[in-house]
């Protein structure tokens, strides 16, 4: 059956707006790692700086070519494309040698005591929940402190926080990377293979709060909005510790 003139997308069109969908998700999620408002040691990890270099790599060559993009100029980019995937193929530490490390340090991180105890799987959303909860922070410290911060200040550290999370959690690697080669292939003529770990969405944690805020996050498009349960949670899980 022929495609009518609604169906059909010139190829010139859908590298634009295909390059234009990755670059917002990563440059939001690059913006959001460096801009956090408050240290946050888990992204000076290796994993952290795995992922962060990932977009890095990609935000190159997008750019790269980005005015050849709006010009529509497809014998330019296929030429700047495959010098850029030339170099990439020969380097030690490439973006699928990225990814596939990646994905051993979240199989790795899953087997952890701590991910454990929370019925968290390997997953990128379960380890952002699992940083955003019980590593050490100016949030997950001052939440309970006496000599903490007011609750309207900790409630605007809590919104900027899940804000920034969210850029991260959009930008998941695995969904990333398969855009982003899919985006490539057409000059490649490659496919790549990209493991997955699969998603447990059956919590065991004993923690009614903690289930409710991972099963809310998932469901809601604006993050910032759970900024009370988020706090309430930090408290809990303190109270815990203690």
């Amino acid at each position: 059956m022929a495609l009518t003139n609604k169906e059909y997308t010139p190829p010139e069109i859908w590298l634009k707006e295909e390059a234009s969908s990755l670059l917002e998700k990563i440059i939001d999620a690059l913006n959001a790692a460096y801009t956090m408002p408050l240290e946050c040691i888990w992204l000076e990890e290796e994993l952290v700086q795995n992922y962060l270099e990932i977009l890095k790599e990609m935000e190159s060559l997008l750019l790269l070519i980005w005015g050849q993009l709006k010009e529509g100029n497809i014998s330019k980019i296929e030429h700047k494309v495959l010098v850029w995937y030339g170099r990439q193929q020969r380097s030690s530490k490439n973006i699928l040698r990225r990814y596939y490390r990646l994905h051993e340090q979240l199989t790795e991180w899953e087997s952890s005591p701590d991910a454990k105890s929370f019925g968290l799987s390997g997953t990128w959303k379960d380890y952002l929940l699992f940083v955003m909860t019980l590593e050490r922070n100016f949030l997950t410290m001052g939440s309970f402190t006496k000599e903490s911060s007011s609750s309207a200040e900790l409630e605007k550290f809590a919104i900027h926080y899940l804000q920034k999370i969210q850029m991260l959690h959009r930008a998941s690697p695995h969904a990333l990377c398969a855009d982003f080669f899919t985006w490539l292939s057409p000059f490649t003529q490659e496919s790549v293979f990209l493991p997955v770990l699969a998603t447990n969405d059956v919590l065991d944690t004993k923690s009614a709060t903690f289930e409710s805020f991972r099963s809310q996050l998932l469901q809601s498009q604006e993050w910032e909005k759970l900024s009370g349960l988020y706090l309430k949670l930090l408290v809990e899980l303190a109270g815990k510790k203690g």
